[in-house]
């Protein structure tokens, strides 16, 4: 069996909003990944404007939302009570979700971790820990943050234990070699033979049960939404996504 993972940060309310939406749901449709991981998802105080919903609607899945980071933000040229964010978009069972707060400071308050457990079959589960890590230029916070993650993480029974979304540091940087090395964790990326230049979105797995050096398998590791619109020339983000397909 496979299972499809996605993460895509949606970019709150930046630049041509709605024609971003459209190109997200048009683009997202084409990616066939059963679990999508959203971060940035921007929606309205008063519901009325739903990056979230508006994907779920698309796909026809349902969608697990966390409102963060509440404040106002510039909507076209209106100013508008909005939150930021986290989702998940999945049609497969989902059994549980724990929302935690991370450690964060004034300059960049509300950070949380969506945890969301789905099942795969009998007595199969995947834990799923969706991030949005702060993008100040403070390591330290930074490494607080992915250690809360981490040791929440490191507790589940479930059988896969995947980390994802927008770590907001490069594949190479201290920060996650370090992590590499001291849990230990592994990139779902190369796991599956990932090529291209990736930025700042990862995968990572923890390893299987108790077995510090056996991890999950991985194929068709890849870039994705990473062109842009041939009409308008638009991006559906400022960030590229990553699709890591899952054995098991």
């Amino acid at each position: 069996m496979e299972l499809t993972l996605l993460t895509i940060n949606t970019w709150k309310c930046d630049g041509d909003y709605y024609n971003r939406r459209e190109l997200l749901k048009r683009e997202l449709k084409k990616m066939d990944a059963q679990v999508i991981l959203c971060q940035e998802c921007f929606r309205s105080a008063d519901g009325s404007v739903d990056t979230l919903d508006e994907l779920s609607q698309a796909l026809g899945m349902a969608a697990y939302a966390v409102p963060a980071r509440k404040k106002m933000r510039l909507l076209g040229d209106a100013w508008v009570d909005s939150y930021s964010g986290l989702g998940i978009l999945t049609a497969l069972p989902v059994t549980d979700q724990t929302v935690i707060d991370l450690p964060s400071n004034a300059g960049d308050g509300g950070r949380k971790v969506q945890l969301l457990t789905i099942r795969l079959a009998p007595g199969q589960t995947i834990r799923i820990a969706n991030i949005h890590l702060t993008h100040l230029a403070d390591d330290e916070l930074r490494r607080c943050q992915l250690q809360t993650v981490l040791a929440t993480m490191r507790r589940s029974p479930a059988t896969f234990r995947i980390l994802g979304g927008d770590w907001n540091t490069e594949a190479l940087s201290p920060l996650l070699t370090g992590m590499m090395e001291t849990v230990p964790a592994a990139d779902c990326y190369v796991l599956g033979k990932g090529t291209q230049p990736v930025w700042v979105d990862h995968f990572f797995t923890l390893p299987l049960g108790a077995e510090p050096s056996i991890y999950p398998s991985f194929i068709r590791a890849g870039v994705v939404l990473d062109r842009p619109d041939a009409d308008s020339g638009l991006y559906p983000s400022d960030h590229f996504g990553i699709r890591v397909t899952l054995v098991y």
